[in-house]
């Protein structure tokens, strides 16, 4: 039994959206990600099942082997995916640099406040340049 293209395209894309349901129902993917991952998914089977409609998208892009088709939209999709992610990792990289900032000051004040109710005086205020 010779397995074709399309067959094994639409059974790894159902798999796939299994995998991405049961990590959503085990809380190890947020739903507000899950989407982009499940409309991939349903992408990749729509275009792997209806034959007729990937060999039309492909001959209207100039694409002469249509299950290339459904490797390059995975491409792209995946270079989407990198830098959505790339923007929420600068932007989780600049919060936790101000949250350690803060933490830094924090510190501070506590150790300053101890001082003070402890009755010590803090050495950074009375240091003079000697030069």
């Amino acid at each position: 039994m010779r397995i074709d293209i399309f067959f094994f395209s639409a059974l790894f894309s159902f798999g796939f959206l299994v995998v991405v349901l049961e990590f959503v129902r085990s809380k190890k993917l947020k739903e507000q990600y899950s989407l982009l991952w499940l409309l991939i998914g349903g992408i990749m089977i729509v275009l792997a099942l209806w034959r007729e409609l990937l060999n039309k998208v492909a001959s209207l892009l100039g694409i002469y082997y249509a299950p290339s088709l459904l490797f390059m939209v995975g491409i792209l999709f995946s270079f989407a995916l990198i830098l959505h992610y790339s923007v929420i990792i600068s932007r989780l990289h600049t919060q936790n640099v101000r949250l350690a900032q803060e933490v830094g000051v924090l510190n501070k004040k506590v150790e300053d406040l101890s001082n003070r109710v402890n009755g010590r005086k803090s050495f950074e205020n009375d240091f003079v340049d000697p030069v």
